[in-house]
């Protein structure tokens, strides 16, 4: 498992010639105003990301979308990415169908599978991703091939010092912090907050959470909480005494958002519950979400540790696709 969580800044410069090797078609649109991004699980945690960014570098309306079908606003002037590692995941290839019909712009992000081999066939815009990875553990192929592409039409607007200083945070491993963190949560029901950039990220810790430690956490939008969760942490009580919030903190918050936050962590403690604010690091956006997603990764690996489980297997997904193996 280690070997994938020092892996990181090697796939962000891999990323860097896989996206060079891409080139847009002649027909595709030069500015798309909307793009939708398709996916599941690992493969779809990156379109939550670049969302995200998308929101101070980019001009673009992003939408990730976590179901089969094609919504009905999908046009000529919207990119449709289509994200499966596995290349074989049956949402995905649903939403291919109807986007074909609908004559849709497409980008294709998969390491093989028949998603991959229909983006041959068609003459797609294919991001080959390597092999061998769990899908939840490239997220820097994933995520820095669709950026470094759009960088370079335009797109997004990040700059070659923020590229540099994301691979240089992602060079320092959090491994004694998250060995902490790990044995504040051992045992523990986790509830996670992140507003602004670590919205994606809250996300990003609850899925890891799940996969690799066999452990439910939940999460929750800031400020979002402040107007119905934050009057759940009353019941039941045993619960909310065996309970961790984890408050993931972006520097730059608004005085505002700090003085409800204050209150709403005050509250909590009140019931019984435990509070931690963990602060990203870095000074621009990318290095700031990738440290957390750094530290929400290592932490859920020292996590499965302490359960005595194995974060490689997914034993309960893998009954799920098999379930459906020989669906068309």
């Amino acid at each position: 498992m280690e070997v994938y969580l020092k892996d990181l800044a090697n796939q962000i410069e891999k990323a860097r010639r896989i996206a060079a090797s891409v080139r847009l078609p002649v027909s595709f649109v030069k500015r798309p105003a909307k793009v939708l991004f398709c996916g599941m699980g690992g493969s779809a945690i990156s379109g939550d990301i670049l969302g995200t960014i998308a929101q101070s570098h980019s001009s673009i309306h992003w939408t990730v979308n976590r179901t089969s079908r094609l919504p009905e606003w999908v046009d000529s002037k919207t990119v449709v990415i289509l994200s499966s590692y596995s290349g074989n995941t049956h949402e995905v290839e649903s939403v291919l169908k109807q986007a074909i019909a609908r004559k849709a712009n497409f980008l294709v992000v998969a390491s093989g599978g028949r998603l991959a081999e229909e983006a041959v066939k068609r003459k797609f815009p294919f991001f080959q991703l390597p092999q061998g990875y769990p899908p939840r553990f490239a997220i820097g192929y994933n995520t820095f091939s669709l950026l470094f592409l759009f960088m370079r039409y335009g797109w997004f607007s990040v700059s070659k010092k923020e590229i540099s200083e994301v691979i240089m945070t992602v060079r320092a491993f959090p491994a004694a912090r998250a060995r902490v963190l790990a044995r504040k949560l051992f045992r523990k029901n986790i509830v996670i907050y992140g507003g602004g950039l670590m919205q994606s990220v809250a996300m990003r810790w609850r899925t890891q959470f799940a996969e690799n430690a066999k452990t439910l956490a939940s999460c929750e939008a800031l400020p979002e909480m402040f107007h119905h969760e934050i009057e759940g942490w009353m019941f039941p009580a045993f619960k909310i005494r065996r309970s961790v919030a984890v408050f993931l903190t972006d520097r730059n918050e608004p005085s505002w958002l700090l003085k409800k936050k204050k209150v709403a962590i005050q509250a909590i403690r009140e019931s019984g519950a435990q509070v931690l604010e963990l602060k990203a690091k870095g000074n621009e956006c990318l290095s700031r979400i990738f440290s957390m997603v750094m530290l929400g990764d290592w932490t859920s690996c020292e996590l499965a540790k302490l359960n005595r489980v194995d974060p490689m297997s997914i034993c309960v997904i893998d009954r799920i696709k098999k379930a459906v193996k020989d669906i068309a």
